[in-house]
């Protein structure tokens, strides 16, 4: 890529500004690349959490007051599977339930009596045993009610009697509890079947029951780091440095520009150019063009070849008696007779083109015919017979091809 002319030109011209920016844009993502691995992202979650519980239930409990070989009179049977009717004829159920501190509770028990027909109802009968407010103390709230079993027994014999061949008689308890926490409020409702024979009878499950009630919050998660986003960074960090280094180090203050911008146009149209040698005397007339390309134009117009002089470093286009060419180096005089350096001179001991000889030129051969003034001052010197045509004619046998053929040599 350094050897491509266009880069060399992007360089050259904008090299200083493209090498500041390049540092700007460098240090802009190295601190992108840290800010992303240091302020990893956080996302705002939102959660339910439980921040109240109300619960109830009932406790069964029966005290034997009759006549029993299983038990002594006066015990307390607490939730038995089962209850002898002679032994404990009455059975207390308590409901108890638990909600927060000073919450209002309003807790009922009630006795339904239902009967159906192909597990249809077409009869109830519903008796509320208590019915109770009460502020809860120590997050709990109590009741009691008593059912007396014997006489339960009997109404239900009757009513199976007189519904014998027509259905079935079912008996249940219901627990129905109202609270207010001041937050939060509800109700909560329970039934269990209450199994009675003439003999026994039981609870057939469980009178319990429960609602949480929950509080949104919301919490900030973080998450790891967009690695990738900072190893990109990084690595375009890296290589806008590393292209400003590359820019400071080619030094675009010495490039030169003419130079590159030749070399462009000799490699975009090298099928029009030609390396050869071009003689200084060639043409009469001499067009000096601004660029490569335009001589590559007239070559195109003229349907002739581009001549490249890699000695002059010229190109031309040679068209009749016209040179259309173009040289950095300068016009055509300048390309045509460089400053040389003579054997044994210095670099201002030169050739004067006009015809006058410079104090450098030493021995070489012609230099009297060369040397203006002098010549002339020192012809009095010379014989008349020097100065025929004969003499006059060895001078001129010196054209200006083998000149040009002298000077090159020297070069």
């Amino acid at each position: 890529m350094m050897d491509d002319p266009r880069f060399q030109l992007l360089i050259a011209r904008y090299g200083r500004n493209l090498a500041i920016a390049l540092v700007v844009v460098g240090a802009l993502l190295l601190l992108v690349g840290g800010w992303v691995a240091l302020t990893p992202p956080t996302t705002t979650a939102t959660e339910q959490r439980t921040a109240a519980t109300a619960s109830t239930g009932a406790d069964t409990v029966a005290t034997v007051t009759g006549d029993s070989d299983l038990w002594e009179r006066g015990t307390e049977l607490r939730n038995n599977p089962v209850y002898l009717t002679n032994a404990s004829p009455a059975l207390a159920v308590e409901p108890q339930t638990t909600v927060p501190e000073g919450s209002s509770v309003t807790q009922t028990v009630r006795l339904r009596i239902t009967a159906t027909r192909d597990d249809e109802v077409f009869w109830t009968s519903t008796e509320t045993l208590v019915n109770e407010t009460r502020t809860a103390e120590d997050g709990t709230a109590t009741a009691r009610t008593e059912i007396d079993v014997r006489d339960l027994e009997a109404r239900l014999a009757t009513l199976r009697e007189r519904l014998a061949g027509v259905g079935s008689v079912q008996t249940e308890l219901l627990l129905t509890v109202e609270y207010d926490t001041g937050r939060y409020a509800g109700t909560l409702d329970a039934s269990a079947p209450l199994e009675v024979t003439d003999r026994a009878y039981w609870l057939g499950g469980e009178l319990s029951d429960s609602q949480p009630h929950y509080a949104t919050t919301t919490r900030q998660v973080s998450h790891s780091p967009n690695w990738f986003a900072v190893l990109l960074a990084t690595l375009l960090a890296a290589l806008s440095l590393t292209g400003a280094w590359t820019v400071f180090a080619t030094r675009p203050e010495e490039l030169d520009v003419d130079a590159i911008k030749q070399e462009r146009h000799r490699r975009k149209y090298a099928d029009w150019i030609s390396k050869g040698s071009i003689p200084m005397w060639v043409g009469q007339n001499y067009v000096e063009l601004d660029s490569l390309e335009g001589v590559v134009d007239v070559a195109i117009d003229t349907q002739e070849r581009v001549v490249h002089d890699t000695r002059r470093d010229l190109f031309a286009v040679i068209s009749e008696d016209v040179v259309y060419y173009y040289s950095k180096s300068g016009d055509w005089d300048q390309s045509s007779w460089p400053r040389m350096e003579l054997s044994g001179r210095s670099e201002d001991d030169t050739v004067d083109v006009g015809g006058e000889l410079s104090k450098g030129l030493g021995d070489l051969p012609g230099r009297d015919e060369l040397a203006g003034d002098d010549a002339d001052s020192s012809s009095a010197d010379v014989p008349d017979d020097a100065t025929d045509d004969g003499e006059s004619d060895e001078k001129s046998s010196h054209g200006p091809g083998d000149w040009d053929d002298d000077v090159w040599r020297d070069l």
